[in-house]
Parts: structure tokens; sequence; C-alpha cells
């Protein structure tokens, strides 16, 4: 063999070596990395009506992402994601349902359009536009608190990027205001205040006597080991015991529950216990998808639940929350809506459950929701919902009243009830790792407060 002959196969042999050391390395996180991106741009692009370049910009700063190719087909309503031309996965967007990723077009049925009955009418009728504050209150004041929310930048230079503040007060929308690009009419992406409208599903099945909450719940296999013990309550403080990594790295247990096809619910149901149910608390969006499956099988209903027992009787128009090829709902995550429809959902709980006259949620459920669960000290929560004043008397944003509690999302998403103001707040936006409340929502609400008078 000559030597050019012997230079041609060790480069073939390195080059041979260093293809297989990246996919082995890529192989557990690129299925992940383009089931994010296929479905969060699926969701954007047909949920959301953004341009596709749009919505690429809100893929996260990774390094992988530089190498994601994406491509919309507009005809079969599906958005498919690839790394490096490899690791192809799609997310189908069907009528009413949303984005969902599949290893085919799932057969999930169609749910109809909502619309309001008097289009024109003052919010929450309809989407007319925001009234003056109540007597007393300092509009300029209300509009200067609102705006810190979307200064670009805190003193060390991580972005707000907000794109849609709203207020309601007495019921009455009174002011708003949106990023560059973003209006009353954008649905927008909540993560995990998905969870708080789980929370509706469950207190709606209990109030109908589908379910109860000392009861256990039954999924398959935990007959026979301890968490046969689980309750429904359990489910809903997040101290069920059951092992979840809620992580958001490559290959941890929510990522691949979230952005890889599959069964939401299961996923999280197949995880083995950590502690006994109803001792530990623990954040998990694995608890919450199991919820949910047991909320659908006990009322008999699929992808229509949300719609059914939200969405219409709230006149969220806009409101899709998305399920998983099985038809479950991802309750954990992917509800989008407009600043507006989120406002509405909020105002369900500061008025305790009763909607234009109709109790929608049995009586006491709210007060339950937001009693906070003992184990969970430095965040607290109650049932799906997080809470300000915690079970030692702490508060977790001082200069807001110690009764506030609130819905919250990735990226700084929140729906914050206050209801010793009759208020509520939304905030949606795009905040990176500068995001829970501390991207300042806290100054934010105070400012807001001390404005109402």
């Amino acid at each position: 063999m000559n030597g050019g002959r012997k230079w041609l196969l060790g480069v073939t042999v390195v080059l041979a070596l260093l293809g297989g050391a990246i996919a082995w390395y890529l192989g557990p996180i690129a299925p992940i990395a383009t089931g994010y991106a296929a479905k969060v741009a699926c969701s954007g692009v047909f949920v959301g009506e953004r341009d596709l370049d749009d919505v690429t910009g809100d893929l996260p700063d990774n390094p992988l992402v530089p190498f994601l190719r994406l491509s919309v087909d507009e005809e079969e309503a599906t958005l498919r994601a690839t790394l490096l031309g490899l690791w192809p996965t799609t997310a189908y967007h069907g009528d009413g349902t949303g984005c969902t990723l599949a290893d085919e077009r799932p057969a999930l049925a169609s749910l109809p359009a909502l619309s309001h009955a008097e289009p024109g009418a003052p919010w929450p009728v309809g989407e007319g536009p925001a009234v003056d504050p109540p007597p007393g209150s300092d509009l300029e004041a209300i509009e200067a608190a609102i705006a810190t929310a979307f200064t670009e930048d805190d003193a060390e230079g991580r972005r707000r990027n907000t794109r849609a503040v709203v207020v309601v007060r007495d019921g009455q929308l009174i002011a708003e205001r949106y990023g560059d690009g973003f209006d009353a009419d954008t649905p927008l992406l909540g993560w995990s205040m998905a969870k708080s409208v789980a929370n509706t599903l469950a207190g709606h099945a209990v109030g109908e006597g589908a379910l109860a909450l000392d009861e256990p719940v039954v999924r398959p296999g935990w007959e026979a080991d301890d968490r046969g013990a689980i309750t429904l309550e359990h489910l809903l403080t997040m101290t069920s015991g059951l092992q979840f990594e809620e992580l958001y790295d490559p290959d941890t247990d929510a990522t691949q529950m979230l952005f890889r096809p599959g069964d939401a619910g299961a996923f999280g149901a197949a995880k083995p216990l950590l502690h006994p149910p109803g001792q530990v608390w623990s954040y998990s969006s694995g608890t919450t998808n199991i919820l949910c499956d047991v909320v659908q099988e006990a009322t008999g209903s699929g992808a229509e639940l949300a719609h059914e027992v939200v969405f219409t009787p709230l006149g969220m128009t806009s409101a899709v929350l998305e399920p998983d090829q099985t038809g479950g709902l991802v309750c954990s995550s992917f509800l989008y809506a407009t600043a507006r429809d989120w406002a509405r959902f909020g105002q369900l709980y500061l008025d305790d459950g009763v909607w234009d006259g109709e109790r929608l949620l049995p009586e006491g459920w709210v007060a339950a929701s937001t009693t906070p669960v003992p184990s969970a000290i430095e965040t607290p929560y109650g049932y799906q919902w997080w809470l300000n004043e915690g079970p030692d008397g702490q508060l977790r944003m001082p200069s807001v009243p110690a009764g506030a509690y609130w819905a919250s999302g990735n990226e700084g998403q929140q729906v914050v009830v206050v209801p010793s103001e009759e208020l509520v707040v939304v905030r949606l936006g795009f905040s990176g790792a500068f995001s829970g409340v501390e991207w300042g929502l806290e100054p934010m609400l105070a400012g807001i407060v001390a404005a109402l008078g």
C-alpha cells in the first residue's frame, strides 16, 4: 500500500470514528432538540399565527440550534425539524387541538372554533377596549408600573422581554400593554400556567361527583405496589411521592416527556415511588399529566374536556390546550391563549369559581386550592397554584398582599390573583433564564396595587 492510500485510509478511519462519536453523543439528545423545535415552532406558526422566522427566534440559546432545520407544510399542516439533516421529528396541527408531536398524524377529533356572543361588548363578555380605572386610581401610576415590565434589561443585563400585560380590577379590564409584534389577539404559550387549568378540570370533576379528593386514583400497574395509595389530593398538591426529574436539560424526565412523541400521562405514571404519598412536596410536570389523565378517564372526555369545562363557559375563544398523540391533554405545559383570555381564567378564581352567575367549581374549592401545602416551605404551593404566603407565614413577595396567588410558567408567565384588591394581573413574555417571579413581577404588582388607591 503506497503512502497516499495509507493516508486516505487513515483519514477515513478518523472521520468514521469522529462521526461515530458525534452520533453516540447526540443520540439521546438530538431527538429532544428536534422535538422541542418542531413542537414549539408548530404551535407558534399555526396557533399563534406568527411567522416561522419570528418563532425560530424563541428557540433556546443552545449550541445545537444553528444546526436545526425547520420546514413548514401549510397544506398538510405540519412542521418538521431535523438536526444536521438527521433525527427528523414532526408536529401535526389539528383543528382546535393545536400541535402534537407524533410518529404519524394522530387520530384526534376536530374541536369547534369558539366565538363571543357579543364581540364588541366590554370585557369579559366581549373584546371591547379597556375602561377607565375606578375612582381614586392613578392611571399614570398604573401605566408606569406596567412599564417596568417592558424595560429591556435589569442591572445584570438579563432581558425581561415582556410581550403582554393585562390588568383587571373589579371584573373590568382597566389597562393593558403589548410588546412589538404582539397584541390583544395574539395567543401566547403559558407553559406551566396550564397546571392551574388542570386544577379547574379536577375541581369540576369533584363537583360533579366523578372524583373524590381522598380516594386513591387508579393507574395501570399501581395496584401492585404502594403507588396504589396515591390520591387525587396528592396529585393536586404535588405530594405523590413519585420520582420525576423536573429539569429542562437534554434527556431528562421533563424533556423526554414533553418533546418526544408518546403518552405524557403514562410517562409520569410509570415512575417509581421515592417517598410515601403525602409526605414530601416535589414539583413535577409528570404529576400534572397523570392528574389530567385521571380526570379525562373519570369524565369519559377526550381533548374536548378543557373546551367544555373552561374555555366555552368563560368565553376563552383563543384558548387551545394541546394533547399528546394518544389524546391525553398535556396539562403540564401546552396551553395557548391571549392575555385577555388568561385574565378571564384568573377572574374565575377571584370570583370563587363562579362565572356569570353559574358555579363552575364546588364551594370551598378555591379556598382549598390556595391553602399552603405544609411541606412546601420555600416556594409556597396549593392545588396547582403558587402562593405568596407559605405555611410558616413567610411571604415570597413581601411588598404584595399576603393572599395573592398565581399561575406560573416558564419564561416568566403569570396570572396573578390578589383577592384583597379585587385584582387580576397577567404577564406574558420570553425572559429566558430570567424567569419565575424574579424578572420583576413583585415591583410591577406592588406599583399597581399602590396606584389603585
